[in-house]
């Protein structure tokens, strides 16, 4: 399988994961679920960070599993939960893209800044296809994560 297959077949097994209301229930997809950013994702890799937005933490994890902790940082340039300077490893390795393709980081910003994150599965034409932790079920890019 190739590296790209096995991060996007591990981030597809996440989907429909919700977050948590508290630490209980981290593991389970749909238990205890509310809007206050609990999630295995900070719990496993960012447990200071529990509560805050998790799209970072979410494409972290993945690689994480995919690769191990060491492979991973050395894919991402570093590990942080926070959008902005987990774009700035990409653009001080010099390895910052126009065209992304499936399995890599993707960032999205809004007016002011990076603001969210996910991991490619496909593109068509000019359209990119993610997989993404995400703070609510809306659609479009969502200013709290």
């Amino acid at each position: 399988m190739k590296a790209a297959e096995k991060l996007i077949q591990i981030a597809r097994a996440e989907i429909g994961y919700l977050e948590k209301t508290s630490n209980k229930d981290l593991d389970s997809k749909t238990a205890n679920a509310g809007s206050a950013n609990y999630t295995k994702y900070a719990r496993d890799l960012y447990p200071s960070l529990q509560g805050q937005a998790w799209c970072d933490m979410f494409v972290d994890w993945c690689f994480v599993k995919a690769f191990g902790e060491k492979k991973a940082r050395g894919l991402l340039g570093g590990f942080s939960a926070y959008t902005p300077t987990s774009a700035q490893y990409y653009k001080d390795k010099k390895q910052w893209y126009t065209y992304p393709k499936a399995g890599d980081q993707i960032f999205f910003k809004n007016s002011v800044r990076i603001c969210h994150t996910g991991i490619v599965i496909r593109v068509a034409g000019d359209r990119v296809y993610t997989i993404e932790g995400n703070t609510s079920g809306a659609s479009g890019v969502v200013a709290n994560g």
